[in-house]
């Protein structure tokens, strides 16, 4: 696969520390943004699902990038959160990402 190269930075090598800052950046606006507490709960559980679901599919092979993009949008999250407490935000990212988990390895019609 060609690599995309200018000045030096090479993109397909580096898109991990990319997503990190990405989704730090857009979580913390995000919790910026929603000045809903329930609103918050649910942004914070879709993106659990979503960890969920791509540590289900990449869990062959060193999912700990995935870990890594959905705590960086976590921790964004939580720094930048107006409203709900930070601990249940975290407890709710981290129920709804195992339980996505879950789902996906014990129901066949979902994997």
């Amino acid at each position: 696969m060609k690599r995309w190269s200018k000045g030096g930075f090479i993109f397909f090598e580096s898109w991990v520390e990319i997503s990190f800052f990405v989704l730090l950046v857009s979580g913390f606006v995000l919790g910026k943004l929603v000045v809903d507490t329930t609103a918050t709960y649910l942004l914070v559980a879709a993106a659990g699902i979503v960890v969920g679901r791509l540590v289900f599919e990449k869990r062959e092979n060193d999912p700990w990038q995935y870990y890594a993009i959905g705590t960086a949008f976590l921790i964004g999250l939580v720094l930048g959160h107006k409203v709900g407490s930070g601990i249940i935000i975290i407890l709710i990212f981290a129920a709804a990402a195992a339980g996505s988990y879950y789902l996906h390895k014990n129901l066949e019609f979902l994997a």
